[in-house]
């Protein structure tokens, strides 16, 4: 179910992708990919935890929120290998784009998932700043 459903996914993915960029980023499909893409609903909940009152229309704006974050660090991790992934070799298209070191797709994960959660740390500090002054 991995390989048939995450395969499927990404090769349609990639292919929208380049019909809209006229790049074809090649990006790998390692098993850490998919468990931290699985784990989007779980940091989800953690990070509506730190709500005061649990609602249900929160938790899922709280994943939704996860999810948007690591889709726009995504596109931008995307965004930079059109400038660190050239290739040397004038055999290879210049279209044909590949990440620039080993899980660099899952370290982009990882940051868009954090991302939510540093924004509530910076701003739980700005206010308590704040309220203490």
């Amino acid at each position: 179910m991995n390989f048939g459903v995450g395969a499927k996914l990404q090769i349609g993915l990639t292919e929208s992708i380049q019909k809209f960029t006229d790049y074809f980023f090649g990006i790998s499909t390692n098993t850490l990919d998919y468990i931290a893409l699985s784990t989007i609903p779980l940091f989800g909940m953690i990070y509506n935890s730190t709500r005061v009152e649990f609602k249900v229309k929160e938790l899922i704006m709280d994943i939704i929120t996860v999810l948007l974050f690591v889709t726009i660090i995504f596109g931008i991790g995307l965004f930079i290998m059109t400038f660190s992934a050239k290739h040397s070799s004038l055999l290879i298209p210049e279209y044909l784009l590949a990440e620039p070191f080993d899980l660099y797709s899952t370290i982009l994960i990882g940051i868009g998932i954090l991302t939510p959660y540093l924004i509530i740390k910076l701003t739980k500090k700005k206010n308590t700043m704040h309220n203490n002054v």
